[in-house]
């Protein structure tokens, strides 16, 4: 006889800070599903439920928070061997009162620095590298002169870009620019000059994900990130660990014209039950992104849209 299917559930959770680039953590009491975890406050949405209803509805039980206000952060489905689990994670952007345990769980604010040294449910964790990331992905154009992309670094705003050296991922000059310019950026494939620049991330093209399939993994202390186009490059993104991927082309681009777009549906069909942090790439603009979060992603990435040379 067929397995039954397993039970499906849909939660909000709270990304809730302090101010002091702390956020809430509440510990799962032992007897619940992956008990004994830290995790985001929050709780199951009921059925027809609003999700920013559900939300204040779950942080004034749980926190004794009031007058809570959130917008869409990140979307998470996952299938864990007894549950699948869709999380939608919701930024907090206003909220009264000091969270507290109101059923009897420890709360904490914890540094956001520190969030990778905690135990948390699988589902949970691209939240927490998500936390470290920009919601923009800026690739600089490959057609400009190094001149050109200096100045235009300094135009970028850390808080909110980071950087994809993806055509001048040999150029110290450019790497020393978002150095001084506080820009987190990503070197394409080579993890020695990832590692000598101080790279926050290295990303691996195709061929860089290929090599690290047959040579291993190479030693890099930041962010690995992979580009993916289907499912089985997700699949063995995944196998080697990597942190994050970009996944298009979500639409049609004049560069790629033979690549068939996925669409926003076809997007999140592929990234759905895939415990990585997504940038939704091709074709997109900075003007996508709720609508790219709204679809599982956690961001934006792109060269025309983006880059203001």
């Amino acid at each position: 006889m067929p397995a039954a299917p397993l039970p499906e559930i849909v939660v909000v959770a709270g990304i809730i800070p302090d101010g002091d680039d702390r956020l809430c953590l509440s510990r799962r009491p032992a007897h619940k599903h992956q008990g004994g975890l830290w995790e985001f406050p929050g709780g199951k949405v009921e059925s027809g439920e609003p999700l920013e209803r559900a939300l204040a509805r779950e942080l004034h039980e749980e926190l004794g928070l009031d007058d809570v206000q959130s917008r869409p952060f990140l979307t998470v489905r996952h299938r864990y061997p007894d549950l699948h689990v869709t999380l939608h994670f919701r930024e907090v952007t206003a909220f009264a009162g000091e969270p507290h345990g109101r059923e009897g769980q420890p709360v904490e604010w914890v540094p956001r620095t520190e969030l990778s040294a905690r135990a948390f449910p699988a589902a949970n964790r691209p939240v927490a590298v998500a936390l470290q990331l920009p919601p923009e992905w800026v690739i600089p154009p490959e057609t400009l002169d190094q001149a050109e992309v200096i100045a235009g670094l300094a135009r970028l705003d850390p808080a909110r870009q980071g950087v994809y050296l993806r055509g001048w991922s040999g150029h110290p000059a450019v790497a020393a620019a978002c150095r001084d310019r506080g820009l987190r950026f990503w070197i394409r494939d080579d993890a020695a000059t990832a590692r000598r620049e101080g790279a926050f991330g290295l990303h691996l093209s195709g061929q860089g994900l290929a090599r690290a399939e047959r040579d291993g993994v190479p030693a890099f202390d930041g962010l690995l990130s992979v580009a993916c186009h289907d499912a089985a490059q997700i699949e063995r993104a995944m196998a080697l660990g990597a942190d994050m991927a970009t996944l298009s082309p979500v639409r049609a681009t004049p560069t790629h014209p033979e690549a068939s777009p996925l669409g926003w549906d076809g997007f999140a069909d592929l990234i759905a039950g895939n415990p990585l942090v997504f940038y939704a790439l091709g074709g997109v603009t900075p003007d996508d992104l709720a609508t790219a979060r709204g679809h599982g992603a956690y961001g934006v990435a792109g060269i025309r849209g983006f880059w203001r040379g």
